[in-house]
């Protein structure tokens, strides 16, 4: 291979440096345009989860992998394995992967790893998710510790991470957005909206549709008498009790049914929809409308598994990393066979594994410990086998 070619082959062509628009930043800005336009203030995104369509949907789908088992694979080293059993059984998976998880609503998240010396070994202890403005991402697509200044967080400057201190899971990133894909972001408007839309609704409401009282007077009153008047029945209504002339005639009428009120549920129903099709990909498995069939939903729960597989390879990524770091300051960087961690969807222990292997048993075969801790995730501490005469 000629030199020249050679030297044009290992060389970034098109990079940041020609193009970029942000050239004279040593840094790069979030491109998301709802942050750009609220000051970079995740806030403006963590408001949007109270509306309760929103959390459901997005527990929703976290609950597809958070539910799942797990185990570990690819160490041949049974040693190895155990203690990365042991690791992961004394870590709080189920809220460490659901702030993992969150890199899917805010694009990224970034983890520090806590260590511990235990038995002469630097031992993982617990990964906690810190907020997303704090840091940010350098020209070069590395992640930084964003500085504060006067209060604020800037872009001009960012310290370098340790090594094995921090893990970053990533949604949908790019070379040209780091700082990935936020759902949050795309039902950010259906969220508002829905929001201005139940405030209308609810005046509205208040004021046509409770019942209200009527009263008569003569054809000769006068205003004083007229005001008198408005001001008993106001008395009345307030204080659910008052004094009238006794000649005077005094209705209770109610609202008329107003179809307006139907224009409003109908918006909120499809701001709900896209607020689903944004988060889960579809709509029918938080509410099935009246023209969808048990056949439709069932589809759907099928297509919601497919995207927790895809969701979960995050939380596998994440916790991997932490393992390949223990092994590596425990072990040196020659260390092979290193332990992964894998989820699975759950059995139904009771009725599906453990029915199966007694009938299994009784009719004569004989499992090995590497399939009880394999089967039911237990450690070599956690149970023995006894032998039984037949």
């Amino acid at each position: 291979m000629k030199k020249e070619i050679k030297n044009y082959l290992l060389r970034t062509i098109a990079g940041r440096k020609n193009f970029n628009k942000y050239n004279f930043l040593e840094n790069l800005p979030d491109p998301d345009k709802i942050l750009e336009e609220n000051g970079y203030d995740y806030s403006v995104l963590r408001d949007l989860l109270e509306d309760p369509h929103l959390a459901a949907t997005i527990q929703q789908r976290k609950n597809q992998v958070l539910q799942m088992g797990w185990e570990i694979e690819n160490v041949s080293n049974t040693e190895l394995k155990n203690q990365a059993v042991e690791i992961i059984a004394k870590l709080d998976l189920k809220r460490i992967g659901s702030e993992i998880l969150d890199a899917i609503n805010y694009g990224f998240q970034v983890s520090e790893i806590e260590w511990q010396i235990k038995d002469n070994k630097i031992m993982p202890v617990d990964i906690i998710g810190k907020p997303q403005e704090w840091f940010i991402y350098s020209r070069d697509n590395e992640l930084l510790l964003r500085k504060k200044v006067n209060g604020f967080y800037i872009y001009a400057d960012g310290e370098k991470l340790p090594e094995h201190k921090f893990i970053v899971s990533q949604h949908s990133h790019t070379y040209t957005n780091p700082y990935g894909e936020k759902l949050l972001s795309k039902v950010f408007w259906p969220v508002t909206l829905k929001k201005t839309t139940r405030n209308f609704w609810q005046a509205m409401i208040e004021k046509y549709g409770m019942p209200y009282l009527v009263s008569y007077y003569a054809a000769g009153a006068s205003e004083t008498e007229k005001q008198d008047l408005i001001d008993s029945i106001n008395e009345i209504v307030e204080n659910q009790g008052g004094l009238l002339p006794a000649d005077t005639l005094l209705d209770f009428k109610e609202s008329p049914k107003y179809d307006v009120g139907q224009l409003y549920k109908n918006l909120i129903d499809h701001y709900n929809n896209e607020i689903s099709k944004a988060i889960l990909t579809e709509t029918l498995t938080i509410e099935v409308s009246s023209t969808g069939s048990y056949k439709i939903a069932d589809i759907h729960r099928e297509m919601l598994e497919y995207l927790g597989i895809s969701d979960k390879k995050l939380i596998e990524l994440g916790i991997n990393k932490v393992l390949k770091s223990w092994c590596i300051l425990n072990y040196g960087e020659d260390v092979k066979d290193i332990p992964k961690l894998k989820l699975k969807k759950k059995e139904k222990v009771i009725e599906s594994s453990a029915g199966r292997d007694k009938t299994l048993t009784e009719m004569g075969v004989v499992f090995t410990e590497q399939y009880y801790r394999k089967r039911y995730n237990l450690t070599e501490k956690d149970f023995k086998l006894i032998k039984t005469e037949r």
